[in-house]
């Protein structure tokens, strides 16, 4: 009813205006007065007796006080190449391992209850460090950052915790293209054992001890390297006494660190592709190095970036996005960095019959900088772009505090963000041009596809020789496989016993089909919970699950070379990475042992007795054609198999996976487990058998592809 009369009365207003005519007279034209001057506070600058340099800012709007810490020659780049990862985990264990007075949760506790935060962290350059409280609680948030700085111990259950964080990570990373491109594109623009460029692996990961930690702290955090920022409702008098109680002690560093390496980089023209078969777009990088801070063709830079692809209207963003619809993204940045170079680059995500369209219209629009002079337009809107929002800059005391230190520790004028607005306003359509024929190098871009080859438009050897990444994550490190003559006779005569165990070699070579149902049980913190699982195998390789979950089925599908997962009316492929699992999962299963236990190629080494599940067994290595490294243990009584352990991927990551077998039962002329219990890195699943079906009829429909993928 409400509608109703308000639409009425809007048609009534609009019957009066039509009646009476249009209004005569000129309309006013307002005056817009000039924008208020922005009003940059002055922080004041203490440097204490051990080196460290304070910068305060009052400010008594609210209640808080906050503290910023900036550790400067102190990060990635300081690692050893074969403990990649030291400096993150040293970041993040400096705070939860706790100090020599306060676990990592007791300090959790402590500031939970008084609603601040107090954290740390490592970076590729440098560390930082912050903490935040009420004003009130400002001397417990100093007293607590000091300790975590000066006196961290690293206690070793969280180091490991930090180990599988890590571990965990690496076994996601090739699960978002657009991480695999920008991955990938900075080895292009760094080399790929650049301390800027390299990553973490499992066995780096796994190198890092707690005594690597603590010498990496000792080094790096020093008070001499030391910034901090203090900013909110505080008397400086007061809070600088807190600062000197606390950290005036500290005593100044004496070991000398090296600066961050420089970039040897040559302009040379690659293409590069990372295949990823799993997406039906590309993500698409082009480009070459960047700039540092201080150049002075910053300014023109900044006009030239927005003009290429920096905003929407853009050259980049206008032609291959909204006039062509090549791309759902594209956008295009030339970047300045610090201590190293950043990068140009252009960027597209298209679908993958448009790749190499994108690349072509890309190209052009790069070209088109040194060539097709800026209209008035498009430098009214790159300049409007970032002038209108230069006032952000000044939002909060935390950024005018950050910049003023950062611009102290490189040597910087303090008016430097304002002398390059006025830069920016000063550039000329010519100077774009001619910046643009200085910073971009056209002739010489490296580009990069993340996608699914097969089914772009054109190859990418139409834009020169492709040279192919490899994604392949490296396993985390196991025990060689090494054997003797005589280790690996005498495993093939344990094998033989263990096969017999269980039916003969000839009656598993006959196994063609099995269908099995089980319960299975996760045993979870929050309590367990059993689902219906059936699994059916189609040998040699293909195999699929069904799982009844409360959410509804799942069925994960392996047809011998593609696989797939289907759950509430989705279908996702298997990466790379899950099909070479799958691959390698076959070669370890009992039927596939034992139906090749008499294969000349097939390597099982006997290495002794062993303790395993509360008993002494035999120990049999085994190393697959495809690859699988495992190891499976017999029963000396009976020579049937008591368990298996190998390396894979568990819930926390990488991990040791163990399978536990009992209760052995006869399905047709073969014996398999009735109960298995798998602990994967912690957590523990109970699967118990309730029927085998061997050789029967198996609908093999369930293996053919869905369409789409």
């Amino acid at each position: 009813m409400k509608t109703i009369k308000a639409l009425t009365v809007c048609c009534l207003c609009l019957l009066v205006i039509a009646v009476a005519g249009p209004v005569s007279g000129k309309t006013k034209e307002f005056d817009f007065p000039a924008l208020n001057k922005i009003e940059i506070p002055k922080p004041d600058k203490e440097v204490m007796e051990n080196g460290m340099v304070l910068y305060l800012l009052e400010d008594h709007t609210l209640p808080r006080i906050n503290l910023s810490v900036t550790i400067n020659r102190c990060g990635s780049y300081l690692e050893p190449p074969n403990l990649i990862g030291l400096a993150d985990m040293t970041g993040e264990v400096m705070r939860t391992g706790g100090t020599a007075t306060m676990t990592g949760d007791e300090i959790d506790e402590e500031l939970e209850a008084i609603g601040a935060y107090v954290e740390t962290g490592i970076g590729s350059v440098s560390g930082s460090a912050g903490a935040n409280a009420l004003s009130e609680y400002a001397e417990t948030i100093v007293s607590i950052l000091a300790d975590v700085l000066q006196n961290p111990v690293f206690a070793e259950d969280k180091v490991e915790l930090a180990r599988t964080s890590a571990k965990s990570g690496i076994s996601r990373r090739n699960d978002d293209p657009m991480q695999i491109t920008i991955r990938e594109f900075r080895k292009l623009m760094y080399g790929p054992e650049s301390p800027y460029a390299r990553h973490t692996e499992y066995a780096t990961i796994d190198g890092v001890t707690r005594d690597d930690m603590v010498n990496f702290h000792k080094m790096v955090v020093q008070p001499n390297n030391i910034q901090m920022a203090i900013y909110g409702d505080f008397d400086k008098a007061n809070v600088i006494g807190l600062i000197n109680r606390y950290f005036g002690d500290w005593a100044k560093g004496e070991m000398e660190i090296p600066p961050p390496p420089d970039v040897d980089y040559n302009f040379t023209p690659t293409v590069n592709y990372a295949e990823k078969t799993d997406v039906n777009q590309s993500n698409i990088l082009i480009g070459h190095i960047g700039g540092k801070m201080g150049d002075p063709d910053y300014p023109k830079t900044i006009v030239m970036n927005s003009i290429l692809g920096g905003s929407f209207g853009s050259r980049i963003t206008d032609n291959v996005r909204s006039k062509k619809g090549l791309a759902y993204a594209a956008s295009a940045r030339y970047s300045f960095n610090y201590d190293y170079p950043g990068w140009f680059y252009a960027f597209a995500a298209t679908k993958s019959e448009s790749t190499a369209e994108a690349i072509k219209e890309i190209k052009k629009q790069i070209e088109s900088m040194q060539t097709d002079p800026a209209t008035p337009e498009e430098m009214r809107k790159a300049k409007d772009g970032w002038l209108n929002s230069f006032v952000f800059n000044f939002d909060s005391k935390g950024k005018i505090l950050g910049r003023m230190m950062t611009y102290d520790y490189y040597g910087m004028p303090e008016d430097y963000l304002q002398q390059l607005k006025e830069g920016v306003e000063k550039v000329t359509p010519e100077d774009v041009i001619e910046v643009a024929q200085r910073k971009l190098n056209p002739e010489n871009l490296q580009i990069i596809v993340t996608g699914k080859g097969e089914d772009f438009d054109e190859p990418l050897s139409t834009f020169g020789e492709v040279t192919d990444i490899d994604l392949t994550i490296p396993s985390p490190e196991s025990e060689e496989f090494e054997a003797t003559e005589e280790e690996l006779a005498k495993g093939k005569e344990m094998l033989m016993l263990a096969a017999n165990a269980c039916g003969g070699v000839a009656n598993f070579k006959k196994v063609t089909t099995i269908n099995k149902h089980a319960k299975m049980t996760l045993n979870m913190p929050q309590g367990a919970m059993t689902l219906d699982v059936t699994s059916i195998d189609v040998l040699p390789d293909k195999t699929a699950q069904i799982m009844k979950t409360p959410m509804g089925e799942q069925k994960e599908i392996f047809d011998g070379e593609f696989g797939w997962v289907m759950a509430a009316e989705q279908v996702q492929p298997m990466s790379n990475d899950d099909v070479a699992e799958q691959k390698k999962s076959q070669s370890r299963s009992m039927i596939t042992i034992f139906a090749n236990a008499d294969a000349p190629d097939f390597k099982v080494a006997f290495k002794g007795e062993a303790d395993f599940a509360g008993q002494r067994v035999s120990r049999l290595d085994f190393l697959t054609a495809e690859g699988a490294q495992f190891t499976m243990y017999l029963n000396p009584t009976d020579n049937m198999p008591a368990g298996t352990r190998h390396m894979g991927k568990t819930m926390m990551g990488p991990g040791e996976i163990v399978a536990t077998y009992g209760e052995f039962a006869k399905y047709g002329d073969i014996y398999q487990p009735g109960t298995t219990k798998l602990d994967m890195g912690g957590m523990v699943i109970d699967i118990e058998v309730v029927s085998i079906e061997i050789n029967g009829e198996i609908d093999q429909t369930i293996f053919d592809r869905p369409e789409g993928i």
